[in-house]
């Protein structure tokens, strides 16, 4: 009698081991590592099983970009630019760039400093330069002067900052923007959350 060979499982295994290194890499990449040793150790694999299924960094950017992008529900920019009230919708524009700044917070990071030798992650940070002046956009589309300082107020960097060095809850954080973009549209001083409660 002939025996046929079942890869079934064989490739069940190989996929789990695939998820399995992607799983660790998002991990680590969003500590900062992206050195393939210590992401075959996470990942419970060896040196040789993790390159068999990436060989370059590159091929694993790209896959791990393409796994977060399926976690990631993005803004609805059209939603957001129909809202009538410009202060309500100065308000939702923070906020769900806020949401999408936290989620992406220690990606973005990496990204920002790695895009110069990865077309992925090049590509990832245009795109997401490109979300921010969307957002830009549509809260400060009747303010042109200061269009620049509102996008300047909306990157990445800007929140990191809040996030980081000011300590800022996201909540926080996301305040602090709203009161420091509104008398930009409106022609106001600029006041912080706090000094706008406190007055």
């Amino acid at each position: 009698m002939t025996r046929h060979y079942d890869s079934s499982r064989r490739k069940q295994a190989a996929e789990e081991t695939r998820q399995r290194i992607l799983q660790a890499a998002l991990k680590l990449h969003w500590e900062g590592v992206t050195e393939f040793g210590p992401l075959a150790e996470e990942a419970g694999c060896s040196l040789p099983t993790l390159r068999k299924h990436f060989p370059t960094k590159e091929s694993l950017y790209h896959d791990c970009t393409r796994t977060f992008a399926e976690t990631l529900a993005m803004p609805d920019i059209e939603a957001l630019a129909g809202i009538d009230s410009p202060g309500r919708r100065l308000e939702e524009s923070v906020a769900e760039l806020c949401r999408i700044h936290e989620a992406m917070f220690g990606y973005a990071w990496l990204s920002a400093q790695l895009r110069a030798e990865s077309p992925t992650l090049d590509a990832e940070m245009n795109a997401y330069d490109g979300l921010v002046d969307g957002i830009t956009e549509i809260v400060a589309s009747a303010a042109d002067a200061k269009r620049s300082v509102v996008r300047g107020f909306l990157d990445f960097l800007t929140y990191r900052a809040l996030r980081n060095s000011g300590k800022l809850s996201v909540d926080e954080a996301r305040q602090e923007l709203t009161a420091a973009i509104r008398p930009l549209l409106t022609g106001g001083e600029i006041k912080t959350h706090q000094e706008g409660v406190q007055a």
